[in-house]
């Protein structure tokens, strides 16, 4: 094991050496929206599994919020809420075993100031004017809006949400809809909903969506049978959102046989329009790219797809089936959903055009932070990200071996929290070279390598001369024309390496960038 391998060994293990006392299974969460104060209240009952012994249950909820009281065992218990951590003092220890305790409170959740980034709640009205609210809070945490085990490596298992809401509005979030019915809250009339999503799922992912929606529906006849696919948009945008969304299903369709069975069949698929860009929220997708093609109206020759549908969508498998239990390996989410819309504009255009497409990511790599970082410190994650993964598959020389590790990552990790060193491995087990090197390179360092090279001559013969500029041992080849034929394979190290050459190629000689994202320097 080289030093490299160790570091990140320890590095992408870091997020799981918390010790993990509980484990949630189950949320149960009844809130009571009051819209005109942009307030919240209500409960929510945790069940959960303890797995080391402790007299002292930890969780989350911004400071913002009241806690009224914390019933436990039908009794109340003595906490502290302090910043966004809720200490809660067990009359007696508790040994391991299934638990359940309720967290009643209220207040006002933080208003985002740029969401889905800068995460919270959003309060619009429709061009009726309607309420129209939506919430998003993947970097910030679901303890901004709801008590819970408010970390990344615990998820429950499922999660059932209620809401009441004006009676004149609707409630979208996760999996299916049980039933709404109306009531009556403190004197007024109003409108109950719940959901309940069936699969394990990460805090942030879970949403809610209140506006007075116009909803259709369709089916998928996918891999596992049929598929609910179900849309809801604001009226005025009926219409335009029928044909919009029609490009779903063959999206769907392409998705299913490149990375396998949508992987929540029974909770179904629904977009839900929002007043903000989107959000991979599970089998709840925010959409607010105002149907427009590509990225709010931006796109590179006539690829024209609606970006958010096509990247958020990705999500459902890279992000929400798969997903990471620490922020520093957000890079797993971020760029095999970026890379799927390279994918899909092969299937739906061209090769050439995936090319273009990639091109087109690669103008906004800055290379300033490396793309494994315990914040958020750059895209790279992103566009970096779809180009590190698009020169492994060049690297790979076997398009169908690449497929099947791509296809193989969903079903081995089916349903799994994650961490670099598990993606690392898993694409190792496939390759025919060590990688340590190269994962290195990517991940952990901020810079690209550069291949340098420059051309000699000794009696009458002419060289080139070539090796890499980067972390010790890496040793990627790559695709250079050298002759008149096209391009052949250059296995350049850290020391400096020679090929004859023909004298009358040095001005045709170049680099297969189109492959690799790598930096050159002909340094002579």
């Amino acid at each position: 094991m080289t030093k490299f391998l160790l570091f990140f060994l320890l590095f992408s293990s870091s997020s799981f050496s918390q010790i993990q006392k509980i484990d949630v299974y189950f949320y149960d969460l009844n809130l009571d929206f009051d819209i005109e104060k942009k307030s919240i209240k209500g409960s929510n009952t945790i069940f959960f599994n303890v797995l080391e012994r402790i007299d002292t249950l930890q969780l989350n909820l911004f400071p913002n919020f009241i806690i009224d009281s914390i019933l436990f065992l039908d009794s109340k218990c003595d906490f502290k809420h302090i910043n966004n951590n809720i200490s809660i003092f067990l009359n007696d220890s508790l040994n391991m075993g299934n638990y359940d305790i309720e967290v009643f409170y209220k207040g006002k959740p933080q208003i985002a100031k740029n969401a889905p980034w800068d995460g919270g709640f959003v309060w619009e009205k429709d061009s009726f004017g309607n309420d129209w609210i939506g919430v998003a809070c993947q970097g910030i945490g679901s303890s901004v809006w709801w008590p819970g085990h408010d970390v990344l490596y615990d998820e429950a298992d499922s999660i059932r949400f209620s809401a009441t809401v004006p009676e004149n509005l609707k409630v979208v979030s996760n999996g299916d809809l049980l039933f709404s019915k109306d009531t009556i809250v403190n004197g007024f009339n109003k409108k109950l909903f719940v959901w309940k999503n069936s699969y394990p799922i990460n805090n942030y992912n879970l949403s809610v969506n209140i506006a007075d929606y116009k909803h259709f529906s369709d089916t998928l006849l996918g891999i596992d049978g049929v598929l609910n696919l179900d849309y809801y948009v604001l009226k005025e945008n009926f219409d335009i959102a029928v044909k919009h969304f029609s490009q779903v299903k063959p999206m769907l369709h392409f998705f299913e046989k490149k990375f396998g069975p949508f992987p929540f069949y029974s909770d179904g698929y629904a977009l839900v329009e929002t007043p903000y860009l989107g959000m991979e929220h599970q089998t709840c997708i925010a959409y607010g790219n105002q149907f427009k093609k590509g990225y709010l109206g931006n796109f590179p020759s006539d690829i024209d797809f609606d970006f958010i549908i096509i990247h958020e969508t990705a999500h459902e498998w890279w992000g929400n089936n798969i997903s990471m239990g620490n922020i520093s390996d957000m890079w797993i989410h971020e760029a095999f959903a970026t890379y799927s819309e390279a994918l899909y504009v092969e299937k739906t255009h061209s090769y050439d055009d995936m090319i273009v497409y990639l091109n087109y990511q690669k103008k906004r790599i800055k290379n300033q932070f490396p793309i494994k970082s315990d914040i958020f410190s750059s895209t790279d994650m992103y566009y970096k990200g779809s180009w590190i993964l698009h020169t492994l598959r060049s690297s790979f020389r076997n398009d169908s071996v690449w497929d099947s590790v791509i296809k193989g990552l969903q079903f081995d990790f089916k349903h799994k929290i994650v961490n670099t060193n598990d993606i690392i491995q898993y694409i190792q087990s496939y390759f025919n070279y060590d990688l340590t090197a190269f994962f290195q390179q990517y991940l952990f360092e901020a810079d690209l390598p550069i291949f340098e090279y420059f051309f000699s001559k000794k009696r009458n013969k002419y060289f080139l001369n070539f090796r890499w500029d980067a972390v010790p041992d890496f040793d990627m080849p790559i695709l250079a024309k050298i002759n008149d034929s096209g391009h052949d394979w250059l296995y350049p190290e850290g020391n400096w390496k020679k090929i004859e050459f023909n004298k009358s190629n040095i001005s045709n000689f170049n680099i297969a960038e189109n492959l690799f994202l790598l930096g050159i320097k002909k340094i002579k």
